[in-house]
C-alpha cells in the first residue's frame, strides 16, 4: 500500500522514489532490488520511503494509479473531440497514450509484474461496474468477468505492442485490431 500525502515535499519524494526504481529495474532483476537500493539511488532517507510506502511494489502500483488517471483525462478529452460513436472508444485513446508513455509498462514487463497494471485497472474502474452493467442488462456478477477479460485482453495488447518496440502507430494497431475482431473468429473455427 502507499500513502501519498498531498503537499509538495512529499510529491517530490514519492517521485525521486520512482525516478530512482525506474533507474535500477533495467540494470538489477527486480525480484533483487531491496529498499536499501532504492533510498540510495534516490538519496532519500529509509524513513521518507516507508512513510510513503510499504513495499518495493507499491512504488509501481502509486505510478500505475497515476497513469491511469491521466489515462482516463486523455479518454475524456477524446471522446469530446470525436463525438462519432466507435465500437470501441477506449482502444485509440489509450495506444496514443502509451505511444508518448510507455516507461511504466517497460518497467512493469522487466519487473515480470504486468499484474500491477492490471490490478490498477481493475480497481481504478471498480465505481463505474455497477452503472456500466445496469446500462447494459448484465447482471453484475457477469460483467465483473467482461471487465476483468477486457483488462487481460488490453493490457497483452499493451504488453507486446511495447515489447516490440511500438513498431505500429497507434490508430494503425487500433484499426488494424478492430478490423481482426470484427470477423469474429471462435475457437472451433481453429479446431
Amino acid at each position: 500500500m502507499y500513502r501519498i500525502k498531498q503537499d509538495q515535499r512529499t510529491i517530490r519524494s514519492c517521485q525521486l522514489i520512482y525516478d530512482a526504481l525506474a533507474t535500477l529495474i533495467p540494470k538489477k532483476p527486480f525480484s533483487k532490488i531491496t529498499v536499501t537500493d532504492v533510498v540510495e539511488t534516490a538519496q532519500v532517507g529509509r524513513t521518507t520511503f516507508y512513510r510513503c510506502f510499504d513495499e518495493i511494489e507499491d512504488v509501481l502500483r502509486m505510478r500505475c494509479d497515476q497513469v491511469f488517471d491521466e489515462l482516463m483525462a486523455t479518454i475524456k478529452l477524446y471522446k469530446t473531440e470525436n463525438r462519432q460513436p466507435e465500437r470501441y472508444p477506449v482502444l485509440k485513446p489509450m495506444l496514443r497514450y502509451f505511444y508518448l508513455n510507455s516507461q511504466i509498462i517497460e518497467l512493469l514487463l522487466q519487473a515480470g509484474r504486468l499484474d500491477i497494471l492490471q490490478q490498477s485497472f481493475l480497481q481504478r474502474s471498480a465505481p463505474f461496474q455497477s452503472f456500466a452493467a445496469e446500462q447494459l442488462d448484465i447482471s453484475e456478477a457477469h460483467f465483473a468477468y467482461m471487465v476483468r477479460m477486457r483488462i487481460s485482453v488490453m493490457s497483452t495488447i499493451l504488453a507486446r505492442w511495447v515489447e516490440t518496440g511500438k513498431k505500429e502507430a497507434p490508430d494503425q494497431l487500433a484499426d488494424e485490431l478492430m478490423r481482426i475482431h470484427a470477423q469474429r473468429p471462435t475457437i472451433t473455427d481453429f479446431m
